[in-house]
């Protein structure tokens, strides 16, 4: 008995405060999905350490998580530098990310709150309302830092933790791409038709319609990704025949 209650005492001196190596984790991977670790950068665990302010052991634990994910990688078993996936790569993690955020929009008809809901309706009208004005490259990529916070604000409000991670590991490199073909080729996105798609959604979840709610979302996931890597591939292959 005095064991159990030893077990219990400890373990109710646990906290839900995140780690320093949770902290350092997703700080990292945030960075590295905004771009600001540009593919292919070389980085050391004391380089980072000293940009986070802490000691190289959480960094280090982070490190490892990020090489699980294949979001870091050793190029000759030493260097470690950010990944540079192949386009197939790139493509497989589109179809992964959209079953996930599928799964996300089927538990947020549920589970999100009327709060959450008009802040998901909000967000994807103002991106909306941007749309017909736009005209620059900048225009384009506020439109498009609108509607990722439409589908962060989705994710969020499934309240599954887990599933929010996933969603974000096997989307790390979708920004950066979508961002490139903005810049590359004055694509102005999300067009109409992706707007309609986050409007039907956005219906869906309002109806509290889970399984409306997942095949939309998969399918404009899915889809939209491969779109804008298909623009940037073309691109590329135009100035290497130039």
């Amino acid at each position: 008995m005095r064991c159990d209650e030893g077990v219990q005492t400890q373990a109710m001196k646990l906290t839900v405060v995140p780690s320093l190596g949770d902290q350092a984790y997703r700080l990292l991977r945030q960075r590295i999905a905004d771009g600001e670790y540009p593919a292919g950068e070389r980085v050391t665990e004391r380089g980072l350490a000293a940009e986070l302010g802490v000691s190289p052991t959480p960094v280090r634990e982070a490190i490892r998580r990020l090489e699980h994910e294949r979001l870091l990688e050793r190029l000759d078993g030493r260097t470690l530098t950010i990944a540079q996936p192949s386009v197939h790569r790139l493509y497989e993690l589109s179809l992964i990310e959209g079953a996930l955020a599928g799964v996300a929009a089927q538990l947020a008809a549920s589970s999100a709150t009327q709060r959450e809901l008009e802040a998901i309706r909000a967000t994807h009208e103002k991106a909306a309302a941007l749309v017909p004005s736009a005209r620059t490259v900048e225009d384009g990529i506020e439109i498009l830092r609108l509607t990722r916070q439409t589908h962060q604000l989705i994710y969020e409000a499934s309240h599954n933790l887990q599933l929010i991670d996933m969603i974000a590991t096997a989307g790390a490199f979708e920004w950066r791409i979508r961002v490139e073909s903005i810049r590359r080729l004055g694509v102005s996105y999300p067009s109409t038709e992706g707007l309609g798609d986050h409007e039907a959604i956005v219906e869906a979840l309002e109806a509290r319609d889970g399984p409306l709610a997942e095949s939309l979302m998969r399918q404009h996931v899915s889809s939209a990704a491969p779109r804008h890597l298909d623009a940037v591939v073309e691109e590329e292959s135009h100035s290497e025949r130039r």
